[in-house]
């Protein structure tokens, strides 16, 4: 998907626990691919996490997540089949304006208030507490969150629309990458497998 390049001024913030490894409590530490130190000045990174919401009992459960270096996430993003790439940069094109978005929430009195940012699915509106699954994605450097295109929120719903986009090729690179990085027996790849879609 080609954007406009944003050239940062303030738009940076110490990065908040709402992309922390959940298991740590901490930020994430290394990238789950070529293992590179993050939280160094000037490395990139992207947080991708999978939340499961349980309404009845207020719970929200971590199911996914990860920190992936630019490097590797551009290596892995070109490894996927050209048809999967197109169609999904299409269906984001046809859903959402992230220029528009981006410069909406900007213009708000607090711009960097992170909530306002995950607030909403950016594809179908959906609110993030009516969502019983979601995926909230980040782009990060060393130790602070960047506004950029991100942070956003998916539903659900609209990640069970992005799968059905993808090609049977770019679905075993997905499974690989489960097994490789997450080691998951069959039973729970098979509730995770179609939430992960590479940032």
């Amino acid at each position: 998907m080609d954007l406009p390049s944003i050239h940062l001024a303030h738009e940076f913030e110490p990065l908040p626990p709402d992309f922390h490894c959940g298991a740590s409590g901490q930020p994430f530490q290394t990238c789950i691919a070529c293992e590179c130190h993050l939280l160094q000045d000037g490395v990139s990174y992207l947080v991708e996490k999978a939340v499961r919401y349980y309404p009845q009992d207020g719970l929200l459960d971590t199911v996914l997540e990860y920190a992936m270096c630019v490097r590797c996430a551009q290596q892995m993003r070109e490894e996927l089949s050209v048809e999967s790439r197109n169609k999904i940069d299409a269906y984001f094109a046809e859903h959402v304006d992230l220029v528009a978005r981006r410069e909406a929430l900007l213009s708000l009195p607090n711009p960097l208030k992170l909530d306002n940012w995950l607030s909403h699915c950016i594809v179908t509106g959906t609110p993030r507490e009516a969502c019983k699954e979601y995926q909230i994605y980040a782009q990060c450097e060393g130790k602070d969150l960047l506004y950029t295109y991100m942070p956003y929120m998916i539903s659900g719903e609209a990640m069970e629309e992005i799968q059905r986009l993808i090609s049977p090729h770019t679905r075993q690179i997905l499974d690989d990458f489960m097994d490789t990085h997450f080691g998951l027996p069959p039973e729970f790849r098979a509730l995770l497998q179609d939430r992960l879609v590479l940032i």
